[in-house]
């Protein structure tokens, strides 16, 4: 067994991974959390549909029962289990809600599972650019008047809106809804990160009028990578649960429903004593340094802390000295920036190692950055995103891509979101942009692909 255990090349490289885990999923590898009969809960529990079981995507049994339970808790009239993340959700009800060769509108900073339905369904994308805060270099909140606008002019049956965002910005649903409703659009909310709001006694969106709330499991509670869940409030679900079944593997994991349903029960008794024990280390935590980050903002999903350490004359390496020495895991890190993702679970964290990390880039300030950060260049489209594949593509150096069109999105986290997508013109701007936030080896290493015009 241990020549086995010796040629593991994931086990090896992950077997040792002893850091503080600032980044999902909401576990936090925490295994004292889990009882014996959930951490053993494999192989003896990983079985499949037989007359003794159920169906995940027909279920008549004991995973009705416990959607059910979903549906009383979340006051949903329909929801649904995915092991295939809030991507297979958000997938699914595109393919439900539109029509081939129609289009979907959506914020920018959308996550890129939707880019990629749109080209694979043949779907136009229309866009609605929140406002953008140059101070941190980030999306933050959607103006109603623009909707209002985009929602006139728009063919699309729905409107997929993401809130909370990457960055913890909570969009104001209600009024989103209100418009939506009146101009007969379904409002799709993609809340993936703010799947523990329930639980803490926050509302979800489906609360604040959307119709279809996706929510990941596993990036603020402490449940399996993979799990999500879908909340409908429409009253005829046919279509979407025919497309989330199509989409959705047949050999679904009972190991990883029974995890999942452990960690919304666990999150059920404790969520809400937890999350207000760490709320309140958070701000404490962070009150010198909260000019620099998103904590300044109104209606914060405080579990994502985006901070800017060269406001305080910090460089990248300074930062990533820091956190070898303190062996803590980012969710992400770029130039100027730092984004550290908690969850209920970090109530147990080791908050003395995070104070002295913290202490540490205020004791050493250099010299100040005042830069702002630039502003997201708006591309401009001359190909619908599916119209690339009737193209051929090569590719070349970012740094010399100025005047190509763009085959494949450029999707940096941060910041997140699209900086470009496939049929859209990479111009000066764009490479720019990039350099300034991503560093000049990013677009002097990298390619991009791009139509191949010769």
């Amino acid at each position: 067994m241990q020549e086995i255990l010796n040629n593991l090349k994931v086990f090896n490289s992950l077997k040792n991974y002893n850091f503080q885990r600032l980044h999902m999923p909401g576990h936090k590898g925490m295994e004292e959390i889990f009882p014996d009969s959930i951490k053993n809960a494999y192989p003896y529990f990983d079985v499949t549909e037989t007359v003794y079981t159920d169906d995940l995507l027909n279920p008549t049994s004991f995973l009705k029962e416990f959607l059910e339970n979903i549906n009383s808790f979340f006051g949903s009239r329909y929801s649904f289990l995915s092991l295939q993340g809030s991507t297979h959700l958000l997938q699914s009800c595109i393919a439900a809600f539109s029509k081939p060769f129609g289009s979907i509108l959506i914020n920018r900073d959308a996550h890129k599972s939707i880019y990629n339905i749109a080209r694979i369904l043949r779907l136009d994308i229309e866009y609605i650019y929140p406002k953008y805060d140059s101070l941190l270099g980030i999306y933050t909140y959607i103006d109603e008047k623009e909707l209002e606008e985009a929602l006139k002019k728009t063919k699309s049956e729905i409107v997929i809106i993401t809130s909370p965002s990457y960055y913890g910005i909570n969009q104001d649903i209600k009024a989103i809804s209100t418009l939506t409703k009146k101009y007969n659009k379904k409002l799709i909310v993609d809340q993936a990160h703010g799947g523990y709001y329930k639980f803490v006694g926050k509302e979800t969106a489906l609360d604040e009028g959307a119709d279809i709330c996706i929510i990941s499991l596993h990036k603020t509670l402490p449940c399996p990578n993979q799990s999500a869940l879908l909340l409908s409030n429409l009253e005829d679900n046919g279509k979407l649960n025919e497309m989330l079944t199509f989409l959705h593997t047949t050999s679904s994991s009972y190991v990883l429903v029974l995890w999942s349903e452990y960690g919304i029960e666990f999150s059920k008794r404790f969520g809400e004593a937890l999350y207000h024990e760490l709320e309140k280390k958070l701000r404490e935590l962070f009150l010198p340094i909260l000019e620099y980050t998103n904590y300044r903002f109104k209606n914060i999903d405080i579990l994502k802390l985006l901070f800017d350490f060269g406001k305080l004359g910090h460089d990248i390496e300074d930062i990533k000295m820091l956190l070898s020495r303190y062996s803590i895991i980012p969710e992400a890190i770029d130039q100027r920036r730092i984004l550290f993702y908690f969850s209920i679970i970090d109530s147990f964290s080791n908050f003395e190692n995070l104070k002295n990390f913290f202490y540490d880039i205020i004791k050493k300030k250099g010299k100040i950055q005042k830069k702002p950060f630039p502003l997201p260049p708006r591309p401009k489209k001359v190909l619908k995103i599916y119209e690339i594949d009737d193209y051929k593509k090569t590719k070349v150096k970012i740094k010399n891509a100025d005047g190509f069109i763009c085959a494949k999105a450029i999707i940096p986290y941060p910041p997140g979101y699209p900086v470009i997508v496939e049929g859209e013109v990479i111009d000066k701007d764009i490479i720019e942009y990039l350099e300034e936030v991503l560093g000049k080896d990013f677009i002097e290493e990298n390619e991009v692909d791009v139509v191949d015009e010769r």
